[in-house]
Order: C-alpha cells, then structure tokens, then sequence
C-alpha cells in the first residue's frame, strides 16, 4: 500500500496541477469556438500568449501554437507552411516542461494532424507515444479527455485495428459532459467501426439510430445524411438493396442541398454500386458523370479508382470492349500510384509495426514487474545467496539489453530498407523532370549518412549484419546503370547541357562529366562523392587533375560550373 501511495505521488507530480489542468483545458476548449478565422482566434489567444512569456510558461505556450497550427490548417483545408510551423514549434518546447498530460496531448494533436495530410506513416510514432503517455496520466488530468479519445479512435480506425478503435471511440462517448452533437459523430463512426471489423450488425445499427436520435435533435443535417449512408451499408450487406436504396435517396436529397460534395460522392459511389449489383444499368452512366463532374480536380485517388471498377463493371455487362480496356488501363495506373501511399497496404504495414511496438512495450512492462517481484524476495534469502543473486541479476540485465540493442537495430535497419524502397519508387516517378531527380539524390546522401554512421558504429559486429549494411549502402549509389538514365533525362529535358560541356571541354572524361553535372545541379563535394561511393578527397583530387589538364581553360570551368542556369 505505501508504495502504490508513493507511486500515484509521482505521477501527479508529473503533470499539471488539477487546477493547472483545467486552466489549460478551459483555454483548449474555448479556442475552438473562435476558430472562425486566425484573427477572431489570435485576439482570444493573445493575452494567454502574453501571459505564457511573462510567468516563463512553457506548457501554455506550446498550447497556444497548437490552437494556431489547428486553425490554419481547418481554414485551408490542407497543411500549409503557418500549420507545419506553429506545431513544430509546439514539439521544440518540449524540454521547457515536465508536464506528461501536455506533453502527451501535443504528441496527440500532431500525430492526427500528419494523418489528417494523409501520412499516416509519419503519424503513427507521435500516437503510439500519445497512447503510451495516457497509461501514465491519471484520467482526470487528462487534456481535453474526449476529444483525445476521439483522435485515438480514428487512426487506429483507419490502419485496421479495429479493436483499439472501437476501445478509444467507446471511451470518448461514455464521458461526462460530452454535447450531443460530438456524441452523435463518435457513435456514427463507432458504428461504422463495428460494421469493418466484421462485428454485430444489430450493435451497428443501434449505433447508428442513437446517433440519428442525437443528431435530429441538434437540427446536424449533415451528420444525420451520414448516419443514413452508414445505415444503407448495412442493407447493402444484407442484399436489401431497395431498402438501401430509399436511405441514399434521402442523404443524397440532404448532402446535394447543403452542398457537401464529399458526402454528395459517397453516396452516389454506394448508389451507383447497388444499381450495378442489381443489374439496373440504366441509370448508372449518368450517376458516374455526375460523380466525374463532383471529383474533378480532386485528388482522392481511391474514389476515383472506385469510379473506375464501376465503370468497368458497366462496360463488361454493356460488352462494351473499347470501354472496357480503357477502363483497366486506368484502374492498373491509379492502383500502381496508389500502392506506395497510405493506401491499405501501408496501412496494413503500419498496423504490423503498431502491433509490434504494442509488443514490445507490455513485454519490457511484464519483464520489469517480475524483475521487481523477484528482488523483492531475494531481500528475504540468506546473505549466503546474495552474490549468487547479483550475479543472476546482472547477467538478466545485459542479456535483456543485448536483445534490445539487436531489435533496436533490426527495426532500425527496417526503417531503412523501407525509406530505400521508398527513395526508389521516388526515383520510378521522378524521370519527368531532372530537378525531381536531383530532390531524390539529396534524400538519398540522407540515408548514406546515416548508414555509413551505422557501419562505424558497429565496428566489431558480426559480418552478417556488416554485410548486410554495405549491401544497403551500395544500393543508394549511382551505378552505371542508372547514370546512363539520369543522362537520357537531361537529354531529354536539357538537350544541349551534355553536348555543350564535351564541347567546350573535350578532355572531359565520363567520370569527370559525373562530378560536372552533379556540382552544377547543385550537389556539394560530399554529397557528390557519397552518390559515387567515393570520399570526397577523391572528388578534390580528380578536379585538381582536370584543371591541370585544362591548363587556361580550367578558370572557364570553374565559372561555367558555378553557373546554375541550365541551358
């Protein structure tokens, strides 16, 4: 009892004070009702930022750049550079504060803004460190408690693990306080989340009918034409299609008229679907322009991929063979352009990785509770025992440690072989224009750094691993194989760069002509020589033999390399 009395000292003494605590939620919460536009948000903000600088308060002001970064990003619609500033800055303040329930609430708001743009890789390490913060902040400290929850719910929704979904979203609902309005989105999505996870139809629905209830009630027309979709999903897997139907009717009537393309899409996508299943295709063609029309200029590739399949399924019951093949033309582009994004099978790669750290954590947690139940008994043994225990004790510890250096590698080493994998379909994609190109070799002398630093650390190693390393590293240089297609690419795009240096200097040689263009393009002696697998002494020595060879011309050299304009 004493020490579970010390330990519930600690952590409180780790966060903020109830009182602190309900000061910075206060702020939270209110901010979001001034979200109208930055300058209604930065008036009510001000005195808390003035406020924060006066007393030193780091907490509030990492709070206070959050609420700015949420905001612009919600008014643009996207990220853009005021979002990706404000919370980086919000992170960087970190080590001003001890307090883990603002720490864990920031880690929170960042990682579901990454998902929200769509990177849901770059996400998962701030939630998974989100989540693991909750484990240690007494529930009511917690920042902003339901909404916390609500973000937890959906991304770990969209990577597939249901489960935690469902645990986070069914948290959020059954909180104190929560509005209607906030109540009625959570059990919409909870809704949907038992329905993906292959759960209770009849739970689903009840769902959705509370939902419904609450948002009838808050006069939410947009998210009771939701919960009418959602319901006609459930019909739709039933085969009750003109049930099914008669909901999208009514959420088609409801989105069209509040003018909600997204939700306009959805539903026309489901509809159009049914009608397919149905073999009603008379209509189809003009529901798909209808969607063409609402998804132009958009880039949400899935749904248009979507759209695609409906159309090659309405040209193959039309025998329509021209459509047909145009359409799976289309379809094997959008899935090659989608495989690598956070599509599902990212997604479903991230969920591993999710699992994994999950893993990880309880073992290191389950370990360290026997270590701890097994020196409390070792007090009561003998004196005679006690070297034999030290002894135990401390072999117990390197070998735990030795294992977790080899998985810290081995996850190190798959974050690498993942960014190489990524890097080169970079590469796939950037043939289109040299300056992408040259993005994608700076990227690449990245990952050579930080190899190369791997090999040096690893010194006395196993070569296996030493092996595998070098394999990698020699991977992201430039082989000849792939500067003969870097040189078809600046024919392509600079017909008279290459035909112009071998003019101007004809002692050029091939490997001199690497170093040329690369330095022009805007590579530095390091990372030219880490493309080429050389040191850059090497680099420095070849340039010195060239200008020797040039004699007088070698000024003229110098200054047509340091020219960036290419011709």
């Amino acid at each position: 009892m004493p020490c579970q009395i010390v330990c519930g000292m600690d952590l409180m003494d780790s966060n903020s004070s109830l009182e602190e605590k309900n000061f910075y939620e206060t702020i939270i919460q209110e901010s979001q009702k001034h979200q109208s536009s930055s300058s209604t948000l930065s008036r009510y903000l001000t005195p808390y930022f003035n406020q924060a600088v006066r007393k030193n308060d780091k907490a509030l002001l990492a709070i206070y750049y959050c609420m700015l970064a949420d905001q612009s990003f919600n008014q643009e619609g996207t990220k853009n550079s005021f979002s990706d500033k404000y919370y980086l800055k919000a992170l960087d303040l970190e080590n001003g504060y001890s307090y883990q329930n603002v720490r864990t609430w920031v880690k929170v708001m960042y990682g579901f803004y990454l998902y929200r743009c769509l990177k849901a890789s770059e996400a998962l390490p701030f939630i998974l460190e989100g989540e693991k913060g909750l484990e240690d902040i007494p529930k009511g400290l917690v920042l902003d408690l339901i909404q916390t929850y609500k973000k937890l719910g959906y991304f770990f929704g969209t990577l597939g693990d249901y489960t935690s979904g469902i645990k986070y979203l069914n948290l959020g609902q059954q909180q104190e306080g929560i509005s209607p309005r906030l109540k009625a989105e959570i059990l919409d999505n909870l809704g949907v989340l038992t329905l993906k996870s292959g759960g209770d139809t009849l739970q689903a629905m009840r769902n959705f009918e509370l939902a419904q209830s609450l948002a009838l009630s808050e006069n939410d027309s947009l998210r009771y034409a939701k919960i009418l979709g959602n319901q006609a999903s459930i019909y739709e897997g039933s085969k009750d299609y003109q049930k099914a139907l008669r909901l999208l009717d009514k959420d088609l009537e409801i989105s069209k008229s509040l003018g909600n393309d997204r939700n306009t899409i959805f539903a026309l996508m489901m509809r159009i679907r049914l009608h397919i299943a149905r073999e009603e295709i008379k209509d189809v063609r003009q529901m798909i322009l209808e969607a063409e029309a609402l998804l132009s200029g958009s880039d949400d590739k899935k749904t248009i991929l979507e759209l695609e399949i409906h159309k090659l399924n309405l040209a193959i019951q039309n025998k329509d063979f021209d459509r047909e093949l145009n359409a799976r033309r289309r379809i094997e582009r959008l899935q090659d352009s989608l495989r690598f994004l956070d599509g599902d099978p990212v997604l479903s790669q991230l969920k591993f990785m999710a699992d994994k750290q999950k893993y990880a954590d309880k073992l290191s947690l389950a370990q360290a509770v026997i270590k701890k139940k097994q020196a409390e008994r070792r007090l009561w043994l003998i004196m005679s025992l006690f070297v034999l225990v030290l002894f135990f004790f401390i072999y117990n510890t390197v070998r735990y440690r030795a294992r977790k250096r080899i998985r810290d590698y081995e996850y190190q080493l798959l974050n690498l072989k993942y960014t190489k994998a990524e890097l080169d379909r970079e590469l796939t994609s950037s043939k289109s224009q040299v300056e992408e190109y040259v993005a994608y070799l700076k990227r690449n002398n990245e990952q050579i750094n930080l190899l190369s630093a791997m090999l040096e650390e690893k010194g006395g190693t196993v070569d296996k691993d030493r092996d595998e390393l070098k394999t990698l590293l020699q991977s992201h240089l430039i082989t000849e194989e792939k500067w003969q297609e870097f040189k078809l690419l600046i024919v392509k795009e600079f017909p008279n760069l290459l035909q112009d240096i071998q003019t101007k200097f004809p002692d050029v040689t091939e490997s001199n002509l690497r170093v040329i263009v690369l330095i022009k393009l805007g590579l530095n002696n390091r990372e030219v020589a880490n493309v080429l697998g050389v040191t850059p002494d090497a680099i420095k020595k070849s340039m010195q033999r060239l200008k020797k060879k040039l004699g007088d011309q070698a000024g003229l050299l110098m200054e047509y390399i340091s020219d960036k304009e290419l011709v």
